[in-house]
């Protein structure tokens, strides 16, 4: 759902920006995504301005970055991520020829945006989201998670 809905715009290959890996709750999967945390870290000294809150509050990273990774290691959760940008591509010295170089694709930040455009300003709908074709994909509050887990225990101990 990720890759369908962001395509190559933004870094001029398919880029998922969920990680389908992460910490395990009872029988929850918490995904490594981008927590659209309170107190935002990663937005923290961008020297251009490319990265801040969308109309969800999520984090967006515009096309202007330039890639210097000052975001990824801001965030104490690892969720923003650097993928090459084909997109834009720069010059490197040629290591295995002096005075030569190489044309490569600038690295850029990549993160979950919530799938900006979807749902309403208090209800998102990412597409992870909407395109789960078991409805096993959730999105909720780290409260919401503590509530379902109780709840099943609860079950669990009237059987």
């Amino acid at each position: 759902g990720c890759i369908q809905q962001h395509g190559k715009q933004s870094h001029g290959v398919p880029v998922t920006r969920l990680l389908r890996d992460g910490l395990r709750f009872e029988h929850f999967l918490i995904a490594t995504s981008c927590r659209s945390c309170t107190t935002a870290h990663c937005m923290v000294g961008c020297p251009v301005d490319s990265i801040h809150r969308g109309k969800h509050m999520q984090i967006v990273i515009e096309d202007h970055c330039i890639g210097c990774g000052l975001c990824a290691s801001n965030c104490p959760y690892g969720n923003i991520f650097m993928v090459p940008n084909n997109k834009r591509r720069i010059e490197i010295p040629d290591p295995a020829h002096p005075g030569q170089t190489l044309l490569v694709a600038q690295p850029k930040a990549a993160t979950c945006d919530l799938c900006d455009a979807e749902g309403e300003e208090l209800a998102p709908r990412p597409r992870c989201v909407s395109s789960c074709p078991h409805d096993a994909a959730h999105r909720m509050t780290g409260d919401e998670l503590l509530q379902a887990v109780m709840k099943r225990r609860a079950k669990q101990g009237e059987a």
